[in-house]
């Protein structure tokens, strides 16, 4: 995968740094700034974004700006949704990640309508 710029830079870094550097003599510890540089080459991580939140805010509140993260290819940003198929934080409401059937405050009978899967809708 080559959408990462840190990838990217490396691949175009990589033939200037094989042009400089001098063929390394056996036992010889070289002290240049540049030689330093790239042997620390592993410093240098791919960039990436983590968002964590709560289903509530995946799926409903937050949802109209979380796939227009992930809308975009060039964009390396990781979601971790925690679950847990209702609004925790009021009590236990239904929310849009509550499954079909399921009993939740404000839905005693069982929700009716199926849960959101935000995971099949961020990859198609």
């Amino acid at each position: 995968d080559k959408s990462d710029k840190c990838t990217l830079l490396y691949d175009k870094m990589l033939p200037l740094f094989e042009a400089l550097l001098p063929t390394p003599k056996h036992g010889v510890v070289s002290t240049s700034l540049l030689e330093k540089i790239w042997s620390d080459r592993d410093m240098f991580p791919k960039i990436s974004q983590w968002i964590v939140g709560g289903d509530g805010w995946a799926y409903d509140i937050g949802f109209g700006g979380l796939d227009h993260v992930e809308a975009f290819e060039a964009n390396d940003v990781n979601v971790l949704v925690v679950d847990t198929e209702m609004y925790s934080n009021t009590g236990g409401q239904q929310s849009k990640a509550t499954p079909a059937g399921a009993t939740a405050q404000f839905a005693s009978g069982g929700k009716t309508q199926r849960k959101k899967d935000i995971g099949q809708m961020f990859m198609t």
